[in-house]
């Protein structure tokens, strides 16, 4: 089962713990996404300007360190606001990969590559690490 811990202090602060706790409800409601969970190792730093508030989640095969603020050199970097950090968590995953092609999907492409209020670095270097993630992310 998925081991997922908080650096200290991180126990109070508000959008770690839901992302957290999104990954781990997701890991209990559909255990098949383990597979991902333990294959990810690294850093995958988090941040939404709007509510002033960063985070980095530590993979390391199965286990996740949840910290505030940015932790090492990460992998994958996500910047926006806080609405759409929460959003990825409606990306629906089909055929074992995150589907971009409806309502919700489209808005995340819109914000990643016409308005660039989604900021996302590591896309093209660690493409696998992403897909694992987002589909543990993903509630659907």
């Amino acid at each position: 089962m998925a081991q997922i811990n908080f650096a200290p202090g991180v126990e109070d602060a508000g959008l770690p713990v839901m992302i957290a706790d999104i990954i781990k409800g997701n890991l209990e409601a559909k255990p098949q996404r383990q597979g991902d969970f333990n294959a990810l190792n690294g850093n995958i730093y988090m941040q939404a300007h709007d509510a002033e508030v960063d985070m980095t989640m530590v993979f390391e095969k199965g286990n996740l360190t949840v910290h505030s603020g940015k932790v090492g050199d990460p992998k994958i970097s996500i910047s926006t606001d806080s609405d759409t950090l929460l959003a990825l968590a409606n990306i629906d995953v089909k055929f074992g990969l995150p589907y971009y092609f409806d309502k919700v999907g489209f808005e995340v492409l819109k914000k990643l590559f016409l308005s660039r209020e989604l900021k996302l670095a590591g896309l093209l270097t660690h493409p696998i690490m992403l897909t694992r993630f987002t589909k543990l992310m993903s509630c659907r």
